[in-house]
């Protein structure tokens, strides 16, 4: 069975909770994603994995260690220069899995969670 690489893994979008004390991937919904790490000789995995799951998924791959260790992303063949160990899950779901965060209220999207959460507390928090 061979992987058709003409068709992206993007787009991902989620609908979390605006309520920033929850941790939003508890309310993510379950997307799954084609795993497209490089296992040697340029084969990617292939395992169907769920984009909650990437961070844990990618340890499988080795990618462990102290948080300032330098990695290569070998996600579809990426070009990028090595990154902290601490850096490459984001990486991969911003650049190469397309992750986003929508807002519940307003329907903008992020990224990242963080900027989400900070989105919130700035553009929706009401203090009385």
């Amino acid at each position: 069975m061979s992987l058709d690489h003409s068709l992206p893994v993007q787009g991902h979008l989620f609908d979390i909770p605006t309520d920033f004390h929850s941790d939003p991937a508890v309310h993510a919904s379950p997307d799954h994603t084609i795993c497209l790490w490089d296992v040697g000789g340029g084969i990617p995995c292939g395992a169907c994995i769920s984009v909650l799951d990437i961070s844990k998924h990618v340890r499988m791959h080795g990618v462990k260690g102290p948080g300032d260790l330098e990695i290569q992303c070998t996600w579809d063949g990426c070009a990028r220069s090595p990154m902290k160990r601490e850096s490459i899950v984001r990486h991969i779901e911003e650049v190469h899995v397309q992750v986003k965060y929508r807002c519940s209220q307003c329907w903008a999207s992020f990224s990242r969670k963080h900027t989400l959460r900070s989105h919130i507390f700035k553009a929706h928090s009401h203090v009385s």
